[in-house]
């Protein structure tokens, strides 16, 4: 591939918790739940060059973010009546790190069994880590029952929340107290219903590899940036609907510069691993 005169290449619980410890005792279920320019330029500027693969721009670093600022109304969830279930778990979340500087006075978190709120918590801890006690309420006939572990931001002003994946019972009966507990949140965001694991690995320029630590990758939609991760690294792609087109954009060090793929990505919420062609 090459320019008709350029001498180079431009170019992301629940532990629900039910119980089964003494007597009917304690069961677990919780989660293995666990953060976007193109220019045609004629061939005597090196700011703006096309391939047929790619648009390369000069620029500095991009400090490329989803913004997960939404507009949902707080919960009405209501704590539970303790003398109403047989069991209890302690729960002690810390608050997803990306999420830390969205979180206010306003937050909550809950546990969902069914239909039911089987706890519900305020947020504890300072600007650096936030957590969330949950004493969490069940009874040995909630192992058929849906277990949704909730967290509204108050900042952002939307709800996340975390399904467990399948019936993974531990029995315990305190969960994050002896190691930190957080799950990613940002996972199980409602503003975008679907999220896409994308892998981007690089091909080569000019018959050299040019991927550095500092390099960025980035998937916007429009103007609004999806989701960023690094090379080689998969990260989550945000979208709002199955099949909406995303535009995937490259930050090189080396180059000084963002590539921006000719190519549009279709987000799917399938797994998929592409390569940069430059």
């Amino acid at each position: 591939m090459k320019y008709n005169v350029f001498s180079r290449l431009q170019n992301h619980l629940i532990p629900s918790l039910i119980g089964r410890g003494s007597g009917v005792g304690l069961l677990v279920m919780f989660f293995l739940l666990c953060a976007c320019s193109s220019s045609d330029e004629d061939d005597d500027n090196d700011n703006g060059l096309v391939t047929s693969s790619s648009t390369f721009m000069a620029q500095e670093k991009p400090s490329w973010q989803v913004d997960q600022s939404a507009n949902q109304q707080s919960p009405q969830w209501t704590s539970p009546d303790p003398s109403q279930y047989e069991n209890k778990m302690i729960v002690m979340v810390r608050l997803q790190e990306e999420l830390v500087p969205f979180s206010t006075d306003d937050d909550l978190m809950a546990v969902i069994v069914g239909n039911e709120c089987r706890a519900l918590s305020t947020r504890d801890g300072n600007a650096q880590k936030v957590y969330f006690v949950l004493n969490v309420h069940g009874n040995a006939a909630d192992i058929s029952e849906d277990f949704v572990l909730c967290y509204y931001s108050g900042g952002l002003k939307q709800l996340f929340m975390r399904r467990a994946p399948d019936n993974s019972y531990f029995n315990e009966r305190t969960l994050g107290i002896d190691s930190d507990f957080s799950p990613e949140f940002t996972e199980g965001s409602t503003k975008y219903p679907i999220k896409t694991k994308l892998t981007v690995n690089l091909g080569l320029m000019d018959n050299r590899s040019i991927g550095t630590e500092q390099d960025v990758v980035g998937v916007f939609v429009g103007d609004e940036c999806r989701g960023v991760g690094k090379v080689g690294k998969p990260f989550t792609v945000f979208s709002n609907s199955s099949g909406e087109q995303g535009e995937l954009r490259f930050y090189s060090s080396a180059e000084k510069g963002v590539f921006t793929a000719n190519k549009k990505l279709t987000l799917t919420g399938d797994p998929q691993t592409i390569t940069f062609e430059f």
